[in-house]
């Protein structure tokens, strides 16, 4: 059986990080150094008076899309779309507070648009934002009979006290793993290429991501959080870790059980790049220096699977894996 890749689906990771390195290169000014520093570059961090400032993150949810649309199933859609920002936000210590979506159609389907709206509604209600405004477009000619677009837009608030910098991360903190429930919104193009006949696990990919807001907020707003760093895991995988802080490493012993959607795909994908491309079972981790059960307890009490999984190294920029061969590096 030939063995698939994420890059041989049309999504070369190195490729897109090579540009936003260069986007940040060409539009650096002089203003860039009162932003904020937040670990993971998961918002932009803008103060705006004393030890205040607002987080900004903007996101969309892929060719997810291009499954909803096959399937004509666009009831979960904007929850994703939500997820994907809200969840960014609480990664830098922010707390979600206002939402905005652009839509963009080639003709304007009343069912389908109260379907993607009442999704982003629910979503922000999880997230206890107010979707305060966006934009609906209709541009015939740019999509097809029944596709469209999707980006959310987003606003947190944060003091300089409740920032998170990644900076604090020593070897020997706990890695709290937060369980998936799926796919989520990232690693579509490589899912679809493998699963296309498969209309059962196509379904199964609308599974929305999702958001974990409501726990994170209660451990941050303790006097004594020692939460030190949140990694959404998106596209990159596992990888995202090594953006929280470029010092250390991660050995994970004890992962949350993985999804059978992700054995599916397994079957076809070397088992590096798996982790490499997808969540694994693994949506939010959180690094803490004080007791892993105080925070695996806050995500039980509000309905989410969670434990250690792991700890921090002092060999940076490398992720080992008890009982296996998966050594990513950064």
């Amino acid at each position: 059986m030939d063995l698939h890749s994420y890059a041989s689906a049309g999504v070369d990771i190195a490729r897109a990080e090579s540009f936003v390195e260069r986007l940040k290169q060409r539009a650096r000014r002089a203003g860039h150094d009162n932003l904020w520093k937040g670990a993971g570059g998961y918002a932009c961090v803008v103060p705006v008076s004393g030890d205040q400032a607002v987080a900004l993150t903007t996101d969309g949810v892929g060719t997810k899309l291009l499954v909803a649309c096959q399937l004509n199933r666009h009831d979960t859609i904007g929850t994703d779309l939500v997820a994907m920002c809200a969840n960014d936000l609480i990664c830098v210590g922010a707390r979600p507070t206002a939402f905005l979506d652009y839509y963009a159609v080639g003709s304007l389907s009343d069912e389908q648009a109260d379907c993607v709206i009442q999704g982003i509604i629910a979503g922000c209600d999880l997230a206890g934002m107010i979707l305060a405004g966006g934009e609906t477009a209709e541009m015939p000619g740019l999509y097809g009979e029944g596709h469209y677009d999707l980006a959310g837009f987003a606003i947190g608030q944060v003091s300089r006290d409740g920032l998170i910098t990644g900076e604090a991360i020593k070897a020997g903190q706990k890695l709290i793993g937060v369980a998936s429930s799926g796919i989520h919104s990232n690693g579509l193009s490589l899912a679809r290429k493998i699963l296309a006949g498969d209309r059962r696990r196509l379904e199964e990919l609308l599974t929305p991501t999702l958001i974990y807001v409501r726990p994170v907020l209660s451990l941050l707003e303790e006097k004594d959080s020692c939460v030190t760093g949140i990694a959404h895991i998106t596209g990159g995988g596992w990888r995202n870790l090594f953006r929280l802080n470029g010092t250390v490493g991660y050995h994970i012993d004890n992962p949350l059980p993985v999804p059978d959607i992700f054995r599916q795909l397994s079957a076809c994908v070397e088992e590096a790049e798996m982790y490499r491309t997808f969540n694994m079972g693994m949506g939010l981790c959180l690094i803490t220096a004080g007791e892993a059960g105080r925070v695996v307890d806050a995500f039980r009490s509000h309905g989410f699977a969670a434990q250690q999984v792991g700890l921090v190294t002092d060999r940076a920029k490398t992720l080992t894996m008890k009982d296996s061969a998966v050594i990513l590096g950064d």
